[in-house]
């Protein structure tokens, strides 16, 4: 019986020399990072020149894969004419093109996601600041990526501020 008046005690005494913890929820905010990235004017100039980039690759694709299978089916059609020496030679060539070809489209599939990377890093690195302004004028303790909430009050929600804001100060993030 003592012992819970003391931890009554106790806890109020915390509340009126800590009043930080009595307004704690106040200044914890979260974000939709997701979001910022997809809709903002600059993610979306970043997901338009990645789409424009990997159809033009498509395309030049396209046209070499027609090209090789055009060779394969003249490979195959003369593959009764040739002497075997000269049909595999032709065959070993062929096959080093169809690898090469394997390679290329691997090292720019590769070239795409590292460039798509860096695009996003520049994207975050302009969303920082931003957010560092944010919560200097808000008294903002901590901003948290919705990800990793549950439930949350909406009006605890400012991706659409940060988005503004973003819009505002970048429209385009150029990918080489």
């Amino acid at each position: 019986m003592i012992y819970k008046k003391i931890y009554k005690y106790l806890f109020f005494i915390v509340l009126i020399f800590y009043p930080n913890l009595t307004i704690a929820n106040q200044s914890i905010l979260y974000l939709d990072m997701n979001y910022l990235l997809n809709n903002s004017l600059a993610g979306k100039s970043i997901v338009t020149q990645l789409k424009n980039l990997n159809e033009k690759n498509l395309k030049n694709f396209k046209k070499i894969e027609e090209g090789l299978k055009l060779e394969e089916d003249k490979l195959i059609s003369q593959q009764k004419i040739l002497e075997k020496e000269e049909y595999s030679k032709q065959l070993n060539n062929f096959r080093k093109k169809v690898s090469n070809y394997q390679a290329e489209r691997r090292n720019n599939n590769d070239n795409v996601l590292k460039k798509r990377s860096i695009a996003q890093k520049k994207l975050l690195n302009a969303i920082n600041p931003i957010l560092k302004d944010y919560s200097k004028k808000n008294s903002v303790l901590y901003i948290i990526p919705k990800k990793n909430i549950i439930i949350g009050n909406t009006e605890l929600d400012i991706t659409q501020i940060i988005l503004k804001s973003l819009d505002n100060s970048i429209k385009k993030i150029n990918i080489k």
